[in-house]
């Protein structure tokens, strides 16, 4: 069986090698001289989704209905991630699956490269060249449909294992699930695991983040939300090392506030990854947050996202 580093064959790294060339200098940058440069790119490329779920940000900061067309998202590949150098680019939206002409722009210039986060509710199309897809998962069946709408587990799962079924007998390393936790879902992490493991190839989790004041589905720091990290780390430490992606770094950072003040960054290395939104924008304070000055912020002291709390459990800082 050939060598694979997260899905790359040595022919694969071998074409990157300039890309990890300058991954490795933008980190000696950092660490040496305190140089910030972007390391990953995220992209909201349509500003329209089919479901309304209960905890999604989205819905507090969008408004426009336009779409970039794909010449338009070619320039804002050329001028905003292929000129600053970054390695990954994940996609979301809204509901990236409603512009798979979009995705698939994105697979061509980055193969291997591109991730999608999607609700898995429309077929997903096997793309040669993805990195993967996320597959956001909300708890149990019951719990997830409570959230996300009538039905919408059974969707996402009905095409998960139809792409696992029907595109060869490596298609479940395409799918990896993510798991945003929040006070309604804490304790269903287990079954989400049991429920999805035998059809993806990792689960990432992170926290809800509220965008304001007492938000009920905001899993306070304490005992409870400690205790949900430590069975975690079990897991990861335990029957499930191979498939909870999660460093234990980051999980144990997440039991107290890590990211800022208010909803000012702080230690929230927010320049590593250039967001921007549907009309090519770019987006702050982070890849929530929006380009528009007077639209709601994420409250950062109680921030639980993971793209960027796992590099403050790496050493780096805002």
């Amino acid at each position: 069986m050939p060598m694979e580093i997260m899905g790359r064959g040595f022919q694969q790294i071998l074409r990157e090698s300039p890309l990890y060339f300058h991954i490795f200098s933008k980190y000696l940058g950092y660490k040496l001289f305190n140089k910030k440069s972007p390391l990953y790119g995220s992209a909201d490329i349509i500003n329209v989704c089919n479901l309304h779920c209960e905890h999604c940000y989205w819905w507090l900061n969008r408004k426009e209905n336009e779409d970039l067309t794909l010449d338009q998202w070619k320039k804002v590949i050329d001028e905003k991630f292929k000129k600053n150098h970054v390695f990954i680019v994940t996609l979301v939206g809204g509901e990236p699956m409603m512009r798979q002409d979009v995705v698939k722009l994105f697979v061509k210039e980055f193969p291997k490269r591109a991730c999608v986060v999607t609700n898995g509710t429309y077929p997903i199309p096997f793309l040669k060249d993805i990195y993967f897809y996320w597959i956001s998962i909300d708890g149990d069946q019951k719990t997830h449909d409570e959230i996300r709408g009538e039905n919408a587990w059974g969707k996402t799962r009905k095409n998960v294992l139809d792409y696992v079924n029907t595109n060869g007998d490596k298609a479940w390393k395409d799918i990896w699930i993510t798991m945003t936790i929040n006070s309604k879902n804490l304790h269903t992490i287990k079954t989400v695991i049991n429920d999805w493991k035998d059809y993806s190839n990792k689960i990432g989790f992170q926290f809800h983040t509220p965008f304001m004041p007492g938000d009920p589905l905001w899993v306070p720091f304490g005992d409870e939300r400690t205790q949900v990290i430590n069975e975690i780390i079990d897991m990861k430490e335990g029957t499930f090392k191979d498939y909870i992606i999660n460093p234990t770094s980051q999980l144990e950072l997440m039991k107290s506030s890590w990211g800022g003040k208010g909803t000012t960054p702080v230690d929230c290395p927010t320049w590593a990854i250039i967001s921007v939104d549907h009309m090519g924008r770019e987006k702050l304070p982070c890849c929530i947050g929006s380009a528009e000055n007077k639209s709601m912020k994420p409250r950062c002291e109680e921030c639980g996202l993971g793209c960027y709390s796992v590099l403050v459990g790496y050493g780096m800082k805002g």
